[in-house]
């Protein structure tokens, strides 16, 4: 039979060989948590998260990791996340077909008939199918391998799975089945998903869309029976590589559309001196990354992958005379090699303390011990078509080991490890694998004979579970992400070092590592100036990676000094590759001292200037700060009209100079300017208040189109009421019905909305900034004051801002206005404008209630039927713009006090409205 067909890269698929661990491992990450069930129980525990196909990873009391890499699978994950041992022995199947138990490709044989294909492999989202030409048998199934037989008069077809694939053989038993014309040309057909086949020197492969070898198979060969001492009995295994003596060709094989062809040579299918049976092995084998093979002077141009089942073994196979009388290995004498091939791709960044290479010998001539040697080859040289006569040559010597494993009870077969002995300078095992898995390479290794001219230096060593092993613990890597924090700040050096306002700044990096263990973080700090000394050294840890932080201790910064920093890690064994970038940042604690001072010729302090809406030029100046270390140090000013938190910036064109911007008030009537100075490390200074007064920008203000906002209530139309202000605020009514108005007698067409209470209400967008001059009216019609009803609101996040509503507590209308927008808020944060005593609700008569916001005076004023009945000062106000709520008002993230009555003639403006205007909107 030939060596197995299996998938091409197996650790790009799957994750087996070594791999790098995935960051944003939970805390405590798996890695941790069996490091400290070592170090507990002193024995060694697998991180179960690690393992793969050919690799475990174990944390080891000490506090390394050892990982183990086989050459061969020795599990296969399954749908439910778990590990089950390989088996390729063949089982039938539900659907007819014959597979392995265990496998880690996804792979079938035909269970007979035409319906199924010999073979299918798949890989992902690919899948090669071969088909047989014609009806096969049900196969006679005997441990790996399914037998078809008489496919042709004379001819078996025997198919063998493997844990990576397949192999299949057509034997030809006799020379009258031999001269069968479909041994001529024999063609498979195929079926391909996702790939293409292409043949070349190497052999046949099946490509992705990408061109990477999904399978991938060597030339094709045959050979005969001419060097096995007797025909091979009924219904035993084929030879799956020639055997010494045998006579062996190689085939021509050629790609067609669907189709692989091979044409079997006829000169050693039919020749004279064949013996029989021959074996026609199609272009069938295994491609993965990691490698093993054997390599034989008695078939020189044969490569043994992967092949455990012809004996072969290392050293020289011939006879010599024993205690127990003579030993014959072979009569025709020959020399075995085993090559090994490893990747180191996950092995990279690792800090390697010991590697070693094991592997069971389980046969030995004789239990005298002989010496073994293990060298680094040529790793390109290694692959499918290694052969006898294309082998590498050998390089370093490794390892040597005199051992004798395998003979009866005499010597029983045991492992063999091969690693370093520090008594012999010459055994660099460690090194060349560090040196490997420092750029990712794979490393490769020749097991011989020292002597192979001693036929007591024959054994046999099992390579489908050899190892190469590292002892190691991956250092944590360089620190990154530095910055600080109160205040937060980006990791800068010289001119560009950024200013802090605390001596107890807080210092932060991200600190990682490969093998997820605990860290600590070191931090150190030091003044700027050369030669000075270290001022501060912190730690965070041991935890899991990710943030590291340290505060620098009260007292050891200094105002007016600039200072740099750096962070290191370790994990107990190793420290970080490196220490981090290098952090610098200067040291001002000491805040402006003055207010800055305001100028503007469009809006002189105190007097009428512009009219709203239109810009006006401002200065801002420093004033005289110094500061005691660094002089004027003002970097910009802050500044908002109506907002005593201002946000906005002025940046002068250098530090401490003037700043010079436009602004344009909305409101008529006083403003209120707030600015403060803030120097380069963020220090704020004291706030200074500049008023001034913008003209109204109509000469009429009480216009509808100089209002914000203005609402007639007349027309509704598909649950909207418009806005006549021509600032396109519609409202959308809910619920609300339309009623005659306050007018109706006079004017039939004159309309209102009527609030039934419980869940009518009217919603537009905010039409004023409520921490600046404006002012609110409406005339109400209340028809039930059995509960609070708010006639008007403008709401914020979780309550309303300013709100005209009836409170039944008091018996009397009130304009009210909430302090903070905050969840859970009480009555205390309520400021209410009202009369001095009760003054109930007229039922069913209409009545116009007006409210105002002084933002100079910071005051609210509630006007009845035009008369102001009271006022209410504020400390702080609040920016409501969630929406102009009419008939409800929020209160603690909920919608309540919903009105009951009639609402006409709703109007907003932008600045406050005087006393004779207000009386004016109030008239009859």
């Amino acid at each position: 039979m030939a060596p197995p067909l299996a998938a091409a890269d197996a650790r790009a698929a799957d994750g087996s060989g070594p791999r790098a661990v995935t960051e944003g491992a939970p805390d405590p990450s798996p890695g941790q948590r069996a490091l400290d069930e070592a170090r507990a129980t002193g024995h060694r525990v697998e991180v179960v998260q690690e393992r793969s196909e050919t690799e475990q990873v174990f944390a080891n009391p000490s506090g390394t990791f050892t990982a183990e890499q086989t050459a061969q699978p020795q599990r296969v994950r399954q749908a439910d996340g778990s590990w089950q041992p390989v088996d390729a022995g063949l089982v039938r199947r539900q659907d007819g077909s014959v597979g392995p138990r265990s496998a880690v490709v996804d792979m079938s044989f035909s269970g007979g008939g035409t319906d199924q294909p010999l073979i299918r492999m798949a890989k992902g989202d690919t899948s090669l199918a071969l088909r047989w030409p014609g009806k096969l048998p049900e196969p006679r199934l005997n441990g790996t391998t399914a037998e078809y037989s008489e496919v042709m008069p004379g001819v078996d077809l025997k198919v063998d799975a493997t844990v990576t694939g397949y192999s299949y053989a057509l034997v030809v038993k006799t020379a009258e089945a031999a001269k069968n014309p479909e041994l001529r040309r024999i063609e498979l057909a195929t079926d391909t998903k996702g790939l293409s086949l292409t043949t070349d020197s190497s052999g046949l492969h099946a490509l992705d869309g990408k061109g990477a070898k999904v399978f991938s198979g060597p030339p094709a060969r045959m050979w005969d029976s001419s060097g096995r001492p007797a025909p091979a009995a009924p219904g035993a295994a084929p030879a799956t590589t020639p055997a010494p003596g045998d006579k062996v060709a190689t085939m021509a094989m050629s790609v067609q559309k669907g189709a692989v062809t091979v044409v079997p040579d006829q000169a050693l299918l039919t020749g004279p001196g064949t013996r029989y049976p021959v074996y026609i092995d199609p272009p069938t084998d295994d491609m993965t990354q990691v490698e093993w093979l054997y390599v034989s002077s008695s078939s020189p141009d044969t490569s043994f992958l992967k092949d455990e089942r012809q004996g072969r073994g290392v050293g020289y196979c011939s006879y010599a005379q024993t205690g127990e009388g003579l030993a014959v290995c072979s009569r025709d004498s020959y020399v075995d090699r085993m090559y090994f091939k490893f990747s180191t791709s996950g092995w990279k960044g690792r800090k390697i303390r010991k590697a070693t290479f094991s592997a069971e010998e389980t046969f030995s001539f004789s239990c005298t011990p002989t010496w073994v040697d293990l060298a680094l080859v040529d790793e390109k040289k290694i692959g499918k078509d290694t052969t006898w006569n294309n082998k590498p040559v050998d390089g370093d010597l490794m390892v040597d080991r005199k051992v004798a494993y395998g003979r009866g009870d005499q010597c029983p077969s045991a492992r063999v490890e091969f690693y370093d002995n520090p008594a012999e300078k010459n055994e660099n095992l460690t090194p060349t694998v560090v040196k490997k898995a420092a750029t990712g390479e794979p490393i490769a290794f020749s097991l011989t004979a020292s002597d192979e001219k001693d036929p007591y230096s024959w054994k046999r060593f099992r390579g489908s579970d050899a190892k190469l092993s590292i002892e190691y613990n991956t250092p944590p890597a360089k620190p990154t992400d530095e910055r600080t924090s109160n205040p937060a700040t980006g990791c800068e050096r010289g001119s560009g070092r950024p200013w802090i306002r605390t001596g107890t700044p807080t210092m932060l990096v991200k600190g990682t590592d490969d093998d997820h263990q605990n860290l600590k973080a070191t931090f150190r700090v030091w003044n700027a100036l050369p030669e000075k000394p270290m001022v501060f050294e912190g730690t965070d840890g041991y935890h899991a990676q990710g943030d590291f932080r340290s505060t620098i201790a009260q007292g050891k910064l200094q105002h007016g000094q600039a200072y740099k920093w750096h962070a290191g890690t370790t994990d107990g064994i190793d420290d970080s590759t490196e220490w981090s970038d290098y952090c610098e940042f200067g040291v001002d604690t000491e805040a402006p001292a003055t207010k800055p001072a305001v100028t503007s010729r469009d809006f002189p302090a105190e007097q009428e200037g512009k009219k709203a809406g239109q810009p006006g030029s401002f200065t801002f100046s420093a004033n005289g700060v110094r500061d005691s270390a660094y002089g004027n140090d003002i970097a910009y000013y802050e500044w908002a009209i109506g907002d005593d938190e201002p946000a906005n910036r002025a940046v002068p064109s250098r530090t401490g100079g003037d700043a010079t911007v436009d602004i344009t008030p909305t409101t008529f009537g006083p403003n209120v300017l707030y600015a403060r100075s803030v120097d380069r490390a963020g220090n704020r200074g004291p706030l200074t208040t500049y008023v001034f007064k913008a003209v109204r920008p109509c000469p009429d203000e009480l216009t509808d189109g100089c209002s914000a906002a203005t609402y007639h209530l007349d027309q509704v139309a598909s649950g909207t009421s418009p806005d006549s202000s021509g600032k396109n605020r519609s409202l959308g009514v809910t619920g609300a019905t339309s009623v005659a108005g306050r007018k109706a007698a006079s004017r039939p067409d004159d309309k209102a909305l009527r609030f039934n209470g419980t869940s009518d209400y009217a919603k537009a967008t905010s039409p004023v900034d409520t921490r600046q001059a404006f002012t609110v009216s409406a005339w109400v019609r209340p028809t039930g004051v059995d509960h609070n009803g708010t006639v008007l609101s403008q709401s914020g996040e979780h309550v309303f801002g300013p709100a005209l509503y009836y409170s039944t507590t008091f018996q009397r209308w009130v304009f009210g206005r909430m302090a903070a927008d905050k969840a859970a808020s009480t009555t205390d944060d309520l400021k209410r404008a009202m009369a001095v005593s009760e003054r109930p609700a007229r039922l069913n008569e209409w009545t116009h209630l007006t409210g105002t916001y002084d933002p100079q005076a910071r005051k609210i004023q509630l006007y009845v039927n035009g008369v102001m009945e009271g006022e209410a000062s504020f400390d702080a106000v609040i920016d409501a713009r969630q929406g102009l709520e009419l008939g409800r008002s929020r209160w603690n993230d909920q919608w309540d006090n919903f009105f009951a009555g009639d609402v006409d003639d709703v109007r907003v403006h932008a600045g406050r409205l005087s006393d004779r205007d207000i009386a004016y909107l109030a008239t009859p």
